[in-house]
This record gives C-alpha cells, sequence and structure tokens, in this order.
C-alpha cells in the first residue's frame, strides 16, 4: 500500500481504499474478543467524566487516545470501525442516542486526525481529498480591505499568540462552495462568501470535513440497517456483543449528561443572560432572545453539556419545556423595545426551531430531533453580535461559554451548602 492511499484510509473511512481494506475482515464467525474490544476503546472515552481545570469544568478534554489518532494498524482499524457501524446498525434505529454516540465518538477521531495531518502538510491536505466542493484560497480572491475585516470580526488580531501552529489554522486559506455548509452545524452568515464560496480557515476546514465524515456515517448505518430489514436477517452474535458495549458506553453518557440538569435558578445565571432577560432593543432582539436566551435556558435547565442530542434523550415530559423554559423566553421577548413578537411573530417558530422541534406549531415530545437543538454560543460570539450584553465579572473572565458560569456557579452553590449535586461524573437514575 502506497503512503498516499495510508493517510486518504486514515483520514476518509468511506474512500475507496478504506472501503477495499474494509473488505479485507476477517470472517464474523472468526472473529474474536479482540475486536469486541476494540470496538470499546474507540468509543468508550468519549463517555469519560468532564475533568476539571482549575476548578473549570473543560469540555475539550474530552479527546481520544494518541493510539486512535495514529493507529499502528491500518486493516485493524478499517475493520474496528466498519464492525462498529455495522454492529449499531444492527441493534440500534437511526437516530438512537447510541448511534449518535457511535457517530459523535468517531467523528471527533477523524477531526484530531484531520487537525494532525494539516499541521504537517499544511495546505496540501486537499491533495488526499477527493472532494470537488473545496478548494485553496487564492492570494488575491478576498479583497485586502474586506480581509482586515474577516479578521477583525473573528478577532484573530487580538488573540494571536505569534505561534506558527495558531496563525496556520486561523487564517483563511480554504473556500467551499457555500451549500456545503448547509448541512453542518455552522450557519452561512458565519462565513465570508464571494462568488458562491465560502472562505475557511484551516479550524472551519477540518470541522466541515470531520462533520461530513459524521453525515456518511449515519447514511451508511442507515443503509445498513435497511438492507438487514428487508433481509429480515437477524443480528449476528458479534454484532449483539459490540452491540452491547455501545449500549453500556452511551447508558453512561447519557446518565452523566442527565444528571447535571435541574429546576432553573436565577442566582446562577451570568450577566449576559440577566441583561437579556430584561429586554434588548430593535438590531439585537433576535439574537438575544431566539439564539442566546433560548439555548442557554433550555441547555441550563434539561442538560448543559450536551451536544449531539435532543431534548427528548433527557426529559419525558415536554411540561419542563413549555411550562418551564418557554414562558421565560416569551417574557423576555415582550420586554425588548419594540416586543419582538409583535412585530415579528414568526421568532416563536424559530425558537422551536432552535430548541430541535422544526418548523412546527405546537410541538410534542416526539418531534424533538426534527431540527438541532442549538448549543449556547460562545462568549467570544455574544461579545461580537449583542456587544451591548457583554458586561463581564470576576468569573466571566475565566470561562469561554455561558453554559459553563451556570455550572460552576450551581456547583460551588452546592457545594457550600453541603449537598451532593449530581456532576459530570454523577448521573441520576430517573429521568425528570
Amino acid at each position: 500500500m502506497s503512503a498516499p492511499d495510508q493517510d486518504v484510509i486514515l483520514l476518509d473511512p468511506f474512500s475507496q481504499p478504506a472501503r477495499e481494506l474494509a473488505k479485507k475482515t476477517p470472517p464474523l464467525n472468526s472473529l474474536g474478543q479482540k475486536y469486541v474490544q476494540a470496538c470499546r476503546e474507540r468509543i468508550e472515552w468519549f463517555a469519560a467524566p468532564f475533568l476539571e481545570k482549575d476548578g473549570i469544568p473543560v469540555q475539550t478534554q474530552k479527546s481520544p487516545p494518541d493510539l486512535l489518532v495514529e493507529p499502528p494498524d491500518l486493516q485493524f482499524d478499517v475493520s474496528v470501525l466498519y464492525l462498529l457501524m455495522q454492529s449499531c446498525a444492527a441493534c440500534f434505529p437511526p437516530g438512537s442516542f447510541e448511534t449518535r454516540t457511535v457517530v459523535s465518538a468517531n467523528r471527533e477521531v477523524f477531526r484530531r486526525r484531520l487537525k494532525a495531518c494539516y499541521m504537517e502538510r499544511q495546505e496540501s491536505i486537499l491533495d488526499l481529498l477527493a472532494d470537488t466542493g473545496v478548494g485553496r484560497a487564492g492570494p488575491d480572491e478576498i479583497p485586502r480591505e474586506d480581509l482586515y475585516k474577516i479578521m477583525a470580526l473573528r478577532k484573530f488580531a487580538e488573540t494571536r499568540s505569534g505561534s506558527t501552529a495558531y496563525s496556520n489554522l486561523h487564517e483563511i486559506r480554504f473556500k467551499a462552495k457555500w451549500t456545503r455548509i448547509l448541512p453542518t452545524s455552522y450557519e452561512v452568515t458565519d462565513f465570508y462568501i464571494r462568488d458562491g464560496w465560502a472562505y475557511l480557515s484551516a479550524n472551519d476546514l477540518i470541522d466541515l470535513l470531520s462533520q461530513d465524515i459524521g453525515r456518511r456515517m449515519e447514511l451508511y448505518m442507515g443503509q445498513v440497517r435497511q438492507k438487514m430489514d428487508l433481509a429480515k436477517v437477524r443480528p449476528h452474535p458479534v454484532f449483539k456483543a459490540i452491540g452491547k458495549v455501545i449500549s453500556d458506553v452511551s447508558s453512561k453518557s447519557h446518565e452523566d449528561l442527565v444528571g447535571m440538569g435541574g429546576e432553573l435558578k436565577e442566582e446562577f445565571y451570568p450577566p449576559c443572560i440577566r441583561e437579556a432577560e430584561q429586554g434588548v432593543d430593535a438590531g439585537s432582539r433576535n439574537y438575544a432572545v431566539t439564539v442566546l436566551l433560548t439555548s442557554f435556558l433550555s441547555h441550563a435547565r434539561i442538560s448543559p453539556f450536551a451536544g449531539d442530542a435532543r431534548i427528548s434523550d433527557f426529559i419525558d415530559d415536554m411540561s419542563v419545556v413549555s411550562a418551564e423554559i418557554l414562558p421565560k423566553i416569551y417574557e423576555a421577548g415582550a420586554r425588548c423595545n419594540p416586543p419582538l413578537f409583535d412585530d415579528q411573530p414568526v421568532e416563536k417558530a424559530n425558537i422551536l426551531y432552535h430548541l430541535g422541534f422544526g418548523l412546527i406549531e405546537n410541538p410534542r415530545l416526539e418531534d424533538s430531533g426534527n431540527s438541532t437543538w442549538y448549543i449556547p454560543p460562545n462568549c467570544e460570539k455574544i461579545r461580537r453580535e449583542v456587544p451591548m450584553l457583554c458586561n463581564p465579572d470576576a468569573l466571566c473572565r475565566r470561562i469561554k461559554n455561558p453554559i459553563l458560569y451556570y455550572v460552576i456557579k450551581a456547583r460551588d452553590a452546592a457545594r457550600a451548602s453541603g449537598i451532593n449535586r449530581p456532576g459530570p461524573a454523577e448521573g441520576r437514575d430517573q429521568r425528570s
């Protein structure tokens, strides 16, 4: 196998060389416990508890082991991934929490691989990708004055450390057809778009490609599931054994996330949320209410660190949304000047969309998952979009996301009162 083929396989499990390698997996009846254990190791790191650094929960510390980022045996690595996907498809329906756990864990593995490859190859990483919708950005494609504006908007000029690694990852060096942005977690408005191209940093490109792998995993597992259903084939014992592993790991991850919700406590809100609840003026209303408040209040109440999840993963009673979360959002909208919903009634539908219920007027809990349940924006984006809300206190300066502020305040209050509040590593047995 040539070195370029090895790199392609490492970065794209659905490339032709990777598919050919997957065909060399030994027959199911000959597979031993080694493969089942490898499937566990492929995802169990993802269910590890959130760690803390200087008393601050660190979401980004959940990272795959080095042996997954740089596997010593590509044949074995590809075989394990395909076995994991096939077992998941055989044992769990599309969209299940188990399926999303498998996708999320492996998407992060490939994101780390893509980043490592970029640090070594820079722009030539594109030579390994059979992707006609992505290319290099020419030196004169973006007018200089616009380039400066982009960098200022993203606060590159203020935060640049002088490190080559940092500047390489954050400079605008790539472009993608703007339609490539639509199926991702990004908004088209997050990018500079010119002549049909969205201009990207290396970080943007890495996230775009890793999200694409996640989508293709979902598509592949859906196709496997459909074929097995049509053929009325029962899962092989190996698939069942790996399915048990997936279930165990997913359950642990789910318990940890469920254990972090609870009744909303306004005294734990960060300054930006308290300001947003009082209402804002025209020009900032949509972002402050529909984006910021909706994502913050829903995650603070239900599960602060739930990433690729649905509200229905964590609650059984729709009144948590209808009676506890939505009234607070609607009240904030009514306090705006002018009242948000008087001249923009469609924003109520957008709020439900941001909660993950899709564009539906009277959602039921089973409608959860029709759209993405948006996570709270980072502090940098809040400063950029609604700067009048950003009046940081001492704790704000130690965090990067308002949900962390809430979690830290709630944890510290519980510790001070001697209550053992469930944290990232302590799940609750009963769903609320």
